[in-house]
């Protein structure tokens, strides 16, 4: 790259006459560049009233769309009130027909229950851990004659355990047929107290040992062997049966016991099956299975035994079997089930059965509605009743976005097209806004409704008159109690206004789509012709900026050719004079 140095030779600044040149060339180029911007300024400003006019069409969307029906329809949608919400609450659908019923409560329905007809498990005995008990470790407490002996819990100890320990104190341990637990003196004439306050073991409350009249003392519920930590097929499992491996059925699930398969873990299989339809409890104080219908009312829960004879042993079913092991019968004892109930009520008058409380229209004869029956109804609680009438919510709120993007709307157009503003002059957006606002002011005899125009349902401009000449005539506003009137009314003409055939906010909706179209419409036109002018301003300024690089090359070489004749010319004067002998 060639180094020049500005008027070495000749003493003359040319840098500075380089740069005055070429700055007046630049400023033919910031000028180019300003009508650039200018466009720029132009499309970021379309942009904007593009977005006004984008948000109008979606306000009118949610009230257009209408059309489609179901959630989209606003004007179907229905509320259900409930004069007493303790005894009944209600859903409702767009079909419900807007009316009151008279709705009492006079029974609710319940769950079946089953119950093992007997104790499923053996009572406990000496091998039987305390920690399956569910006895926690800690310390024990047995008073003989008053002298205070102490025992430790440990975890692995079983109840023979105790039982020796206890002994050592004198004090006898022992579990009847029906499974309770009793302590005595294991001498005549001693007298026994069970239970200090300083215990930390939990066995005299878990097991709620009581002082009887004989000075022994006696556990209020019974111990079983068998607990939920008991692998089913275990011949020491403590149930009265040896647990085969296979299947059995509740309600329409099969399950599967297996050599791993606890109490536990098949208790926690059938309440996660919704096909069980139910779910299961052991309980320990029993030594029995409960089962209780996940669905309401007066039906029998099915228990069916399979290849195991869990249910037999459980004694829900009684099963014969062959010498291999095969089921050849079996039945269901009913008799272990106490039936639900199925709720009662009455709707104006006619009395009701269903079998839940959560009751459809199929049961109800209501359509459109689903009852929750939440309490029985009692005489203090009078007449209570359900009324049923459209939720005008959500279509008040989306009047409220129209109205408030239709003035954003009006306002962007008015701002963006006055005198001097960037889209001044162009007619398609003052056309748009004059047609948008002939559909909100005008007058609307085509939609076959009684409301022919938008202030016959509280939607209107303010009026200018002597007491108020600076009123805003070309924004909207809404006076909701006349809307709701009007919807109150005659629902079906507010409709046929706003979003019917020839509506109000349908040929609005027209007017803006037409605007909004893609490649056609006057954005995407508009846009594209700003882009075109942006586009060949800045190829001619990038055409500018090479000549003036051209230019500015061609005047330091000029420049440079200028200081090289200066200096040979110097050189040739030096050597005349020397050679002359003048120097």
């Amino acid at each position: 790259m060639a180094i020049s140095f500005s008027g070495l030779v000749s003493g003359l600044d040319t840098s500075s006459w380089v740069e005055a040149f070429i700055s007046v060339k630049q400023q033919k180029v910031a000028t180019t560049q300003q009508e650039a911007q200018k466009y720029t300024t132009v499309k970021n400003t379309l942009n904007d009233t593009r977005s006004a006019v984008s948000s109008l069409r979606t306000s009118i969307e949610k009230l257009t769309d209408a059309k489609f029906g179901g959630v989209f329809d606003l004007f179907t949608k229905n509320s259900a009130t409930s004069s007493n919400t303790d005894i009944f609450t209600a859903t409702v659908g767009s079909n419900a027909r807007r009316q009151n019923y008279d709705i009492s409560v006079q029974q609710l329905a319940t769950y079946t229950k089953a119950l093992s007809k007997e104790p499923a498990s053996t009572v406990a005995d000496d091998s039987t851990s305390l920690k399956n008990l569910g006895i926690s470790t800690g310390t024990f407490t047995a008073y003989v004659n008053g002298h205070k002996n102490t025992l430790t819990i440990n975890e692995d100890d079983t109840l023979g355990d105790l039982k020796s320990k206890l002994e050592s104190f004198g004090v006898n341990t022992e579990v009847d047929e029906s499974g309770v637990l009793r302590f005595s003196a294991l001498n005549d004439g001693d007298t026994i107290h069970i239970g200090a306050t300083t215990d930390s073991s939990n066995l005299t409350s878990l097991v709620g040992l009581e002082r009887q009249e004989d000075g022994t003392y006696a556990s209020t519920s019974s111990i079983y062997k068998a607990s939920t930590a008991s692998r089913l097929t275990a011949e020491d499992a403590g149930f009265n049966q040896v647990i085969k491996a296979g299947t059995f059925t509740i309600g329409n699930a099969e399950f599967t016991i297996d050599g791993d398969t606890t109490l536990s873990s098949l208790i926690s299989q059938i309440n996660s099956n919704e096909e069980a339809q139910a779910y299961a409890y052991w309980d320990d104080a029993a030594g029995k299975l409960s089962i209780t219908s996940t669905k309401e009312g007066a039906s029998y829960i099915n228990i069916e035994a399979g290849t195991s004879n869990f249910t037999d042993v459980m004694g829900f079913t009684t099963s014969e079997w062959d010498e291999e092991g095969n089921l050849l019968a079996s039945r269901m004892y009913t008799d272990t089930q106490t039936l639900g109930k199925n709720a009662i009520f009455s709707v104006n008058g006619t009395s009701m059965v269903s079998t839940s409380n959560t009751v459809t229209e199929d049961i109800s004869r209501m359509q459109g509605v689903t009852l929750t029956l939440n309490r029985v109804s009692t005489e203090e609680d009078g007449q209570t009743s359900l009324k049923v009438t459209q939720d005008t919510s959500g279509l008040v709120d989306a009047v409220k976005g129209f109205i408030e993007s239709y003035n954003s709307f009006v306002s962007k157009i008015d701002t963006v097209t006055a005198n001097g503003a960037d889209l001044h002059g162009e007619s398609s957006l003052t056309s748009l806004k004059n047609t948008v606002r002939s559909y909100a002011t005008g007058k609307n005899d085509s939609n076959g409704g009684i409301f022919n125009l938008l202030a016959d349902i509280g939607i209107s401009t303010s009026s200018a008159d002597a007491g108020n000449l600076n009123a805003d005539t070309n924004s909207l506003r809404l006076d909701e109690n006349k809307l709701l009137k009007a919807l109150e009314e005659n629902p079906d003409s507010v409709k046929a206004l706003l979003v019917g055939d020839n509506s109000v906010l349908g040929m609005m909706e027209d007017a803006v789509e037409q605007s909004l179209k893609a490649t056609v419409g006057f954005f995407d036109v508009k846009t594209s012709t700003l882009d075109s002018n942006i586009k060949k301003i800045n190829e001619k300024v990038t055409k500018q900026n090479k000549s003036i690089e051209t230019y500015k090359a061609q005047l330091e070489k000029k420049f440079q050719a200028m200081e090289n004749m200066i200096a040979s010319m110097q050189q040739n004067y030096s050597s005349f004079l020397s050679s002359s002998g003048l120097s």
